[in-house]
């Protein structure tokens, strides 16, 4: 008996040696295949400060974190920040410590944290996230070595404390969202798969420089189909806030070669006047405590068609109060 406690012990011992020394040995090797990776398959330059590698934070997974990273625009937005943060932080399995040069790295889970992602669409639709290489430039540059690429088979990813801006220059569409804290989880390595989301943002939103949204605070549980091959992303069941007003979604975004499809509805989830109260800035929700309200107010819209440079969606938005009455304290 004491035998085997001594074996198991020894066992343990070693496996323990093997974790804490393993980031080093391997360190090397991995920031190389990670560069290789980038080289091969990414149009852009891509720096980082440092990359750290840890078998403890979520074994059996390995987590390799990035640190102060960028990925800086080549033509035709040359010199413009596609997406940078302070970390990125990736999970996968620890053969992949193993994996050979003609390998793609599988990714299963993903931290983006304080990072800054710029999305444009020029005139011309250009867009500037568009910086995988083309299959002949792969083949060119790899002078005979097989394709590699990352495999994002992700069960999980997160976005915290982070900003967005998407402007599309050809609608006029511009899109900030700030302080995004964002969690998914799904099987994204299906063609088509099924994700569950949550989401915290501040939003300001402008077509044509008119300004719809100011900083509003939104929230959004949702759940999405994805149609990887044919770029069809579908709401399932959903629920957002635009400050506090409640309204649920359903329908589709599809994009397409030449232009992207819409068809999305909502409506207030209840018909309750204290719907109207939602549409007040959060700062001043506070001094509405001890409001008492009556009657109904109902909001149920359509946007439906297609966007492209001479086309919007067709709106149809409905207002409705019926009786409706508040009493202040």
């Amino acid at each position: 008996m004491k035998k085997t406690l001594k074996i198991i012990g020894i066992i343990i011992v070693l496996i323990i040696v093997f974790l804490t020394a393993a980031p080093f040995l391997f360190k090397g090797s991995l920031e190389k295949m990670v560069k290789r990776t980038i080289n091969e398959n990414l149009n852009a330059t891509v720096a980082w400060e440092g990359l750290d590698l840890s078998l403890f934070r979520n074994f059996p997974e390995a987590t390799l974190t990035i640190s102060n990273f960028s990925v800086i625009n080549n033509d035709p937005f040359e010199g413009d920040t596609l997406v940078s943060g302070r970390s990125l932080r990736l999970n996968l399995g620890i053969t992949q410590l193993f994996n050979k040069s003609d390998e793609a790295i599988q990714v299963d889970g993903l931290l983006l944290n304080e990072s800054l992602l710029n999305i444009k669409i020029d005139s011309l639709g250009n867009a500037n996230y568009d910086i995988a290489l083309k299959k002949e430039e792969n083949i060119s540059d790899l002078s005979g070595a097989d394709e590699a690429s990352f495999s994002f088979a992700l069960k999980n990813y997160e976005i915290k404390d982070s900003r967005i801006n998407y402007l599309d220059e050809s609608s006029k569409t511009f899109l900030i969202l700030t302080d995004v804290n964002h969690t998914g989880k799904g099987d994204l390595s299906k063609a088509i798969s099924k994700i569950e989301t949550q989401t915290e943002a501040n939003a300001t939103f402008l077509i044509n420089q008119t300004e719809y949204f100011s900083k509003n605070s939104i929230t959004l549980n949702a759940n999405f189909e994805l149609d990887l091959e044919n770029q069809k992303y579908s709401f399932l069941e959903n629920v957002a806030k635009i400050n506090e007003l409640p309204l649920t979604f359903n329908g589709f975004i599809k994009i397409n070669e030449t232009n992207s499809e819409l068809d999305i509805s909502f409506k207030t989830p209840s018909s309750d006047f204290k719907n109207f109260l939602g549409v007040i800035p959060k700062t001043y929700v506070k001094e509405l405590d001890g409001v008492t309200t009556t009657g109904n107010f109902m909001i149920d819209g359509i946007l439906r068609g297609i966007i492209d440079e001479t086309h919007i969606p067709r709106m149809d938005i409905k207002i409705v109060s019926e009786d409706a009455s508040f009493k202040y304290p």
